[in-house]
């Protein structure tokens, strides 16, 4: 498949991975750091355990489905059972339940080691107990610290007022300040080892309120209920698995217990009502007791005959009937004033548990007390407006709705029964009339009497029914599985670790993009025929200086140096119209880039390769071509410009054969002026017909526009680009300049590239024949020996040094 049909060229190919070898070590040492940080934070971090119990409930929520009741008829089974999950999730979360839980168990001081990176809580382990009497309000949840002076002594340290309080106490002594009153004791035996440990370890201790302790527990508990099911599971998170384990066991235990409290306390009440009922019996019954012996003993008569006996019984049996009829319509009175007044149920009649086995009632009366407790316990907690106390307002008022319809229909029935009752007595009492008088004093004695003992068994036989009811009062709620930790669930130290990891990669990206774009540099001359896609005239490796103008193919000619301006050099035959000559300029960017290096070097390797060359030094602002050369003189291009001298008193020798130079001169106020003056073109025109090559050292465009302005005047310019300052921004702003200015014959030379960035260092060194070094981008391509250009003298010179 050829190049072009594929998605990604090779030049992208290349560019992705100049740009990885130029960065890849910035992700490496992010990731590094990013380990290494994310590592410490997360040891720092305070692990969160969990603890986990379940219970299965068995709901006696009911809802009847049934409508108005109209009539006395019984509804035995009519009623459905549902579980109303929400509910008990709510009195598990409620404030006074956990408050209960809290105030059984010893979590009122909480104790912390302090080490050399974190501070750690510890639980039941710390070798001291703070028992706290009393604490000003102040104080509650800052954690003061306890320094260990001697075996017996300690000081405590605390802030109050924005200054450090500290007051020095005894084992076992009660401390009693302004602030609070305690006492330190410590736990087990306190050995001379302990005390020891004690005196070089840092401990802290914190003392928390009632009110604080539910709200952090309620904030960290869970009640879930799996779909389907009569199961709870609840669930804690604390920083010590072994308290949040202690807490859920009392939760429960609590929960429990208060499940069956209303229940107890309905048998209770049922108890205290039937004693009271018994009591007044009891002592009725004294006095008939006492007034038929009275009676017996004043009128002589002890019995009753046959049909007297007859009579009283029938008498006997219809009044206790009506007294019967006549204490259950009290019940329902006092019931149906209970319902109706909408009392709090902790003030229920104790009358209305007790309705002569009537079920239905029983039931209504267990259900109704059981939802007031639960909608009591959602307005300490919630706002009349909470949907599911609407629900539970509308289910209350429903039940009390029918109830009263019950009661109203079941007093009816009642009293038509009481007054068939009464026609009945009516009848036995007529009967009775026809007794002689002695007869029926005794009757009306022995009857009331014999109504009151009927009465008093039967409350005897309701009070034994009720004590053996409260043996059989068992929890609803079993716990099936026990509280057990469930190991860190926070923080989710892998995780914190893979985002440090993740933001250092994001960070390593942007820095990355940041470089690409603003900062990177040309490394190569690949990389620079890439972006430019003009020539380029050679690369010359790194050395030890940019600040090093010797001239080095003179002092070393057979280095990579050297051999590479020997490349540029055969480049230049092909980018001159004049193979044998012309006018080259060399400028730069910006100063350091090795501009007057090159022209020095430059110059040199054309004049020993046979050509007559002058070095014109036109950097009137920072000349150093005079440096390079180890030369002085009074005369240059400045006193040819106003006129001091001839321009053949300002060309100087140097040490290289061929090679002659024009230096700056005495530096002019105003080389700017001098730059464009008319005798430049004298001098560049004298050059030309002097010399086979003039080699011109001009400022850098970067600072000083005096280079654009030679640069039209040149057969070849090159631009110098160092490796250290190729940014790529200055770059293109530099072939902006270029092409508006239309500068024409612009080539590079890539200054200070590094020996493995170099074709030379990979190529080899072969000196004199053989393949070339010299490459040309922009239709250039590359090109072979230059030994054709150099002259054999020169060869000879070079095998001699």
């Amino acid at each position: 498949m050829a190049v072009s049909d594929t998605f990604v060229s090779e030049k992208d190919v290349v560019r992705a991975l100049s740009v990885v070898r130029k960065n890849w070590y910035i992700p490496v040492l992010l990731l590094l750091a990013a380990y290494g940080v994310g590592t410490f934070y997360t040891y720092r971090l305070t692990s969160i355990y969990a603890a986990k119990t379940q219970i299965l409930l068995k709901s006696n929520d009911q809802i009847n489905p049934g409508a108005v009741i109209s009539d006395n008829s019984y509804y035995g089974n009519t009623s459905k059972t549902y579980i109303d999950n929400s509910n008990e999730k709510r009195i598990i979360l409620s404030y006074d339940l956990i408050r209960k839980a809290i105030n059984r168990l010893d979590f009122d001081v909480s104790y912390f080691l302090v080490g050399r990176v974190r501070t750690e809580e510890i639980f039941r382990t710390a070798p001291f107990i703070v028992k706290v009497n009393s604490i000003s309000s102040d104080l509650y949840e800052q954690k003061m610290d306890i320094k260990f002076l001697s075996s017996s002594t300690f000081a405590i340290t605390y802030v109050k007022n924005d200054k450090n309080v500290v007051v020095k106490g005894s084992f076992g002594k009660e401390i009693v300040t302004s602030d609070f009153s305690l006492k330190v004791v410590p736990r087990g035996t306190l050995t001379a080892n302990k005390s020891n440990a004690m005196k070089v370890t840092d401990y802290l201790f914190q003392v928390h309120s009632t009110d604080f302790l539910v709200k952090n527990f309620q904030a960290n508990m869970k009640v879930e209920s799996p779909e389907y099911t009569n199961i709870l599971e609840i669930s804690v998170k604390d920083v010590i698995p072994g308290r949040a384990v202690m807490f859920l066991d009392t939760l429960v235990q609590v929960y429990i217990e208060n499940s069956i409290l209303q229940r107890l306390e309905l048998n209770q009440n049922t108890l205290y009502f039937i004693d009271r009922q018994l009591a007044e019996v009891a002592g009725t019954l004294n006095m008939i007791e006492d007034t038929l012996q009275e009676f017996r003993e004043d009128e002589g008569v002890f019995d009753l005959e046959r049909e007297g006996e007859q009579y009283f019984q029938q008498y006997i049996g219809f009044d206790s009937r009506k007294r019967s009829l006549q204490m259950q319509t009290a019940a329902l009175n006092d019931l149906e004033s209970y319902i109706r007044d909408n009392k709090d149920p902790q003030f229920l009649p104790p009358s209305a548990y007790f309705s002569y086995g009537d079920p239905f009632l029983d039931r209504c009366v267990s259900e109704l007390y059981e939802k007031q407790v639960t909608y009591v316990d959602f307005q300490s907690r919630g706002t009349e407006e909470n949907p599911e106390m609407v629900l539970l307002r509308q289910s209350i008022d429903r039940l009390k709705n029918d109830m009263l319809v019950y009661i109203s229909n079941n007093r009816n029935a009642i009293g038509n029964s009481i007054r068939n009752v009464d026609k009945q007595i009516d009848t036995a009492q007529s009967n009775i009339q026809t007794l002689p008088l002695k007869q029926r004093g005794l009757i009306n004695i022995t009857r009331k009497l014999k109504v009151n003992e009927n009465m008093y068994l039967f409350l005897l036989q309701r009070k034994a029914n009720t004590v053996i009811a409260r043996a059989s009062i068992l929890p609803e709620t079993k716990v099936i599985e026990k509280a057990r930790s469930q190991g860190i669930v926070e923080p989710n130290r892998k995780n914190i670790l893979y985002y440090f990891l993740a933001a250092a990669l994001l960070l390593a990206a942007l820095i990355i993009v940041t470089r690409v774009l603003l900062f990177e540099r040309i490394e190569s001359s690949e990389e620079l025929r890439t972006m430019t896609g003009l020539p380029i005239a050679g690369e010359i490796p790194q050395y030890k200086s940019p600040d090093d103008l010797r001239i080095v193919v003179d002092v070393d000619p057979k280095s990579f140096i050297s051999e590479s301006f020997r490349t540029i050099r055969t480049n230049l035959q092909y980018m001159l119209h004049d193979h044998n000559g012309g006018r080259i300029i060399i400028t730069s960017n910006s100063p350091g880039e090795g501009k007057t290096f090159c022209s020095i070097n430059l110059a040199a390797i054309l004049a020993k390769g046979g050509k007559r060359v002058v070095l014109l030094e036109l950097d009137l602002h920072k000349p150093r071509v005079q440096k390079g050369l180890n030369m002085t003189s009074a005369t240059g291009f400045s006193t040819i410009a106003i006129g001091k001298c001839k321009i053949e008193d300002a060309i100087l020798p140097t040490s290289i054969e061929n090679l002659d130079v024009i230096l700056s001169g005495p530096l002019p106020p105003n080389p700017s002026e001098i730059i464009v003056s008319p005798r430049l073109e004298e001098v560049l025109e004298y050059c030309k017909q002097h010399y086979d090559f003039t080699v011109i050292d001009t400022p850098p465009i970067g600072l000083i526009s005096d280079a654009l302005v030679l640069m039209k005047k040149a057969d070849c310019t090159l631009f110098v680009l160092s490796t250290k300052m190729s940014y790529r921004t200055i770059l293109k702003r530099v072939l902006g300049l270029f092409s508006e200015s239309k500068i024409p014959n612009v080539s590079f030379v890539l200054n200070y590239v590094k020996r493995k960035r170099s074709r030379y260092y990979y190529s080899g060194y072969r000196y004199g024949y053989g393949s070339g070094y010299g490459s040309y981008g922009g239709g250039y391509g590359s090109y072979g020996s230059y030994g054709s250009y150099g002259s054999s003298e020169e060869k000879k010179k070079s095998r001699g040094k």
